[in-house]
């Protein structure tokens, strides 16, 4: 898979959103975070190194329950999710000093998992038809700019996840808007 920002719009005052490539391009990081930068790496390798672990050992254990109305690969974003969260959560047990808007795209044989947590859109095209598959933080988005939610902050985070083939599928656009305005946007393509 290939991530390309395709609009920012600097009218707003907003952190910049980075995006991570890894484990051969399958998995896709997009960061936005509202602190310093030292925990975007510790987020990064502890979500990378779950999904590897997860796909060289189909037996790998979680403290986490799986969710039934999900998939098996959404599972494994969403627990991974969860570890990162509680990795940064433990630094912040004392004072809250440490917190990011996530969204991951992740791809494993014929299926692409979506994850986030924050204020982000996934929209996906196959062939000539588009669809939302899920979005958070819309609610907000005429009312307040600061993030909806934060992995990090709070030992329960409300994590949103789904999947889809990858059978016609062209791309995925992730969005974050405020006020009817795009201000982050990143395409994800080619999934063969």
């Amino acid at each position: 898979m290939k991530a390309k920002i395709n609009s920012h719009n600097g009218e707003q005052k907003f952190p910049q959103t980075r995006i991570h490539s890894l484990l051969n391009d399958n998995l896709i990081i997009c960061i936005r975070l509202w602190s310093g930068p030292e925990v975007e790496q510790k987020a990064v390798d502890e979500i990378a190194r779950y999904l590897s672990a997860a796909d060289a050992d189909l037996e790998v254990t979680t403290p986490f329950d799986y969710i039934e109305s999900i998939s098996s690969l959404a599972n494994k974003v969403r627990v991974a999710l969860l570890l990162a969260n509680e990795a940064i959560y433990l630094d912040n047990k004392e004072k809250y000093s440490q917190g990011f808007e996530v969204a991951i795209c992740y791809k494993h044989s014929k299926e692409v998992s979506i994850g986030s947590v924050g204020r982000f859109a996934f929209n996906a095209e196959k062939k000539d038809k588009s669809f939302t598959m899920f979005e958070s933080g819309a609610f907000l988005d005429d009312l307040v700019l600061l993030p909806t939610d934060l992995l990090g902050v709070e030992r329960e985070v409300d994590i949103k996840c789904s999947s889809v083939s990858t059978r016609d599928l062209t791309s995925i656009q992730i969005d974050s808007t405020f006020d009817q305005n795009t201000y982050w946007q990143a395409q994800i393509n080619q999934f063969d």
